[in-house]
């Protein structure tokens, strides 16, 4: 750590570092200096995948943005102008520590977040088809599902977005701000979609709760969420990826949860879809 302190120049550490526990995906370190504290990542998922550096790099775009246009965030603490650094064959992120409380926002807080984030992140028309989902191997339910949610539209609003703003990648800040974690996969999305997912992230499915975030991010972003199915083939389409990813990787409780949180909406597509009409 004081090769990565000296390296983001975050100054002279004034106390041990201390490892974060919570992170699926890399390892945070909590880290003190003498110009502050900082959050500093170890990237370890996906970090040897020739492309990882520059989505990584692309993602920071977006997220250097936002910061600069006021979306609640932590500070990002670049190294001469990127978002990476290799310390001992190591790949490093660092940002301004921030206290609070992680997964404290509701999901009605958490819509009105991603409307300042689609706010900032220069929305266009473009075409909103994305990569589908092949669940052949997740029973029939599950391929059923993905038919229903297969892309209808072919235009809509795009917007350079945070791409997986659940729960854990927020923090309810002391002064009761929700703030918006871990930019890494950040990137073009379809608006809609990404409302329609983050809404039923946060809601747990509950359709009344549900159709509360649709309408604040709606209030937010000026952006209609149609009442249509396949406005959840981008949540869809993620949480399969993540299903597989843990499912060759032996990360079974999150291959429980994931199948059931997909089981959940093949069960309540029609109920969740009515909720917004």
């Amino acid at each position: 750590m004081e090769a990565v302190a000296r390296r983001f120049g975050l100054g002279r550490l004034e106390a041990e570092p201390v490892r974060v526990a919570g992170g699926l995906s890399n390892e945070l370190w909590r880290v003190r200096t003498d110009r502050g504290v900082f959050a500093v990542k170890r990237m370890v998922v996906n970090a040897d995948r020739p492309d990882f550096v520059g989505n990584v790099e692309g993602a920071y775009g977006v997220e250097r943005r936002a910061w600069e246009r006021g979306v609640p965030m932590p500070e990002p603490v670049p190294v001469g102008g990127r978002a990476l650094a290799e310390v001992d064959g190591g790949l490093f992120r660092a940002h301004r520590w921030v206290d609070g409380e992680p997964a404290a926002g509701t999901a009605v807080e958490a819509a009105r977040l991603l409307a300042a984030v689609h706010a900032a992140g220069e929305p266009r028309l473009g075409a909103v088809a994305g990569e589908g989902w092949v669940a052949d191997r997740w029973g029939s339910e599950l391929v059923e599902l993905t038919g229903r949610v297969a892309q209808r539209e072919t235009s809509g609003v795009i917007v350079d977005s945070h791409r997986d703003l659940d729960g854990k990648n927020t923090l309810r800040r002391r002064d009761g701000v929700l703030l918006a974690l871990d930019w890494d996969a950040a990137g073009p999305i379809s608006a809609v979609q990404e409302a329609a997912g983050v809404a039923l992230d946060w809601s747990g499915g509950d359709p009344a709760v549900f159709v509360s975030a649709v309408r604040a991010y709606s209030q937010g972003s000026g952006l209609d969420v149609p009442a249509q199915p396949w406005i959840f083939g981008g949540w869809v389409a993620a949480l399969g990826g993540w299903l597989d990813y843990n499912a060759a990787h032996g990360g079974r409780g999150e291959v429980e949860r994931t199948l059931a949180s997909l089981r959940g909406l093949a069960a309540n597509l029609d109920e969740m879809v009515a909720s917004l009409q």
